[in-house]
């Protein structure tokens, strides 16, 4: 095994270890935060889709979005327009197409989350040594500026 494979291994097992254990520290957290809101994990995945999307989406592709049938995706849709979260209308070219997108409260509730979650990854990197917290800075920029900003499915 060449020095470079070694090399990616072992970045590798530290990097999915690192991420295993920041991931275990926030979960308690998201998890009692999940419960607090009496959506599903389901709908909660249908807000974010909701939110990453650059045009409203239909039920049928908010569904396939996020693995469910187009029942379980309509039957969540409707849950979330009740609260407010998703606003639902029809399509300008076809009246028999749904198109959702976020309510203002919709989007109010993901920037929050985001919110907490920066606050939840503070407090980890907080409880880094500063040093550790440097070197940890440094090599995640350097990470950073060496990938591409597009997605690369071909792996070196």
């Amino acid at each position: 095994m060449s020095e470079s494979e070694t090399s990616v291994e072992s970045c590798t097992r530290a990097l999915v270890s690192f991420l295993e254990r920041v991931a275990a520290r926030a979960s308690c957290s998201t998890v009692d935060r999940v419960a607090a809101t009496d959506m599903t994990l389901s709908q909660l995945r249908m807000l974010m889709v909701l939110s990453r999307s650059d045009h409203d989406l239909s039920v049928n592709e908010l569904a396939e979005a996020v693995g469910l049938s187009l029942a379980a995706a309509g039957r969540g849709a409707d849950r979330l327009v009740v609260l407010d979260l998703v606003v639902r209308r029809e399509d300008e070219c076809d009246r028999r197409v749904k198109r959702l997108s976020l309510s203002e409260q919709g989007r109010e509730l993901i920037a929050s989350k985001f919110r907490m979650r920066d606050d939840d990854l503070a407090g980890i990197v907080g409880d880094l040594p500063s040093d550790v917290r440097g070197q940890l800075s440094a090599a995640l920029s350097a990470a950073l500026e060496s990938l591409p900003t597009t997605p690369n499915t071909a792996h070196s």
